[in-house]
């Protein structure tokens, strides 16, 4: 009988769950459809203009030596044990030191953390990986291997065959988003966490519940729900839109002595032009919002959060997005004149608070401080 009773009383919540969840995916279609709608509009405009330049696009034979630099760092490759997918990371430093881990957004791959890697590789045996689907890691096909589980158990598998135990975890964008699950999961795991331009997870949810508007800021993350389409759109124009999303004179990298030059460029555009080459990556935001870790709780280790002021691309985090959610000590660091690309923006700005806070300088909890272009 209290069974009953119980059930009962908890149907109200229930349907206003219910209800909750059916708003939440009507925003998150509708500003889909929004958005797709302009894309589409833009790409027939152009395509009626000059349609031999609108539909090409260009499969890269080879990457750019770039990518083979020998001074960035050695190529290896794990064996990821609980997928058995291969993984490719560069690695610089001595392995018998800390484990410094990279995680890298979208459309990146671990060459974005060159500068870092640079910096760092004389105390920690630095290592930036190709998340599963991007890079040289191997993609598989369907949207559900891309499953956060499943992603933080890729992070997990890399960290143990390093033959570490531990690391300073470091994420940006989608890395950043992954490394904050991470920490939360496996606090056990990570010495300090890094986060660079990517809202706790319950801070971007929380954010879209309490104003909607969030979703047409960040309305990319919608519209990549839709199947074949966001491929198209970024590939038109030999990946038009890819290239503004990193040169471009609203969410391109801001400090002119930082800017991508072609070659650097072609470091990112060569995976993504091969055949496939978008969908793997893509399919991270097809499985984001279908999956059910999304944690209201507080990280466990010590965190910095650092965001450049004029990311075009997500606007949470400006006030603080994750410090409200992290027990232990917290730092948020804004960058003026900075856009999303962070740490390839302002390189020198971001390696000096990452060392003073791998040091213990500034770790002060709710501590927010504003560092300018040329605070060095």
């Amino acid at each position: 009988m209290s069974n009953k009773i119980t059930r009962f009383l908890l149907l109200p919540t229930r349907f206003c769950l219910c209800l909750l969840s059916l708003l939440y995916w009507v925003l998150v279609y509708g500003t889909a459809l929004i958005t797709a709608s302009m894309v589409l509009t833009r790409i027939a405009w152009r395509g009626l203009k000059n349609p031999r330049k609108t539909f090409q696009w260009t499969v890269r034979k080879s990457p750019p030596s770039c990518l083979r630099d020998p001074e960035l760092g050695r190529h290896g490759y794990v064996r990821a044990r609980s997928s058995g997918l291969r993984l490719h990371y560069v690695e610089k430093g001595d392995n018998k030191n800390p484990l410094m881990l990279f995680l890298h957004g979208f459309p990146e791959n671990w060459y974005s953390w060159r500068y870092q890697m640079c910096e760092f590789s004389a105390q920690y045996h630095t290592v930036a990986i190709d998340l599963r689907g991007c890079g040289d890691s191997a993609a598989p096909c369907r949207p559900e291997d891309y499953a956060l589980e499943k992603l933080l158990d890729d992070i997990r598998d890399t960290i143990s065959s390093l033959g570490h135990t531990s690391c300073v975890l470091v994420g940006h964008d989608w890395g950043g988003m992954l490394a904050w699950y991470f920490a939360l999961e496996r606090p056990d795991m990570v010495q300090r966490l890094i986060i660079m331009n990517a809202p706790h997870p319950a801070s971007w949810l929380d954010a879209v519940l309490r104003r909607p508007s969030q979703l047409l800021q960040a309305g990319h993350v919608c519209f990549f729900q839709l199947p074949l389409l966001p491929e198209i759109a970024l590939s038109v124009e030999d990946f038009k839109l890819v290239r503004s999303l990193f040169c471009g004179r609203r969410l391109g990298i801001r400090n002119r002595a930082r800017q991508l030059t072609a070659e650097q460029l072609e470091g990112y555009l060569y995976r993504l032009s091969q055949p496939g080459g978008l969908t793997a990556p893509l399919h991270y935001y097809r499985a984001l919002l279908s999956n059910s870790l999304y944690k209201h709780q507080d990280a466990q280790v010590a965190c910095m959060l650092i965001w450049g002021e004029d990311d075009g691309l997500l606007v949470e985090g400006r006030s603080g997005g994750g410090r409200p959610y992290a027990r232990a000590a917290a730092t948020v660091h804004m960058i003026p004149h900075c856009s999303h690309w962070v740490q390839q923006d302002q390189p020198e700005v971001v390696n000096k608070l990452m060392s003073d806070f791998l040091l213990g300088l500034g770790v002060e909890q709710h501590h927010t401080h504003q560092q300018g272009r040329d605070g060095l």
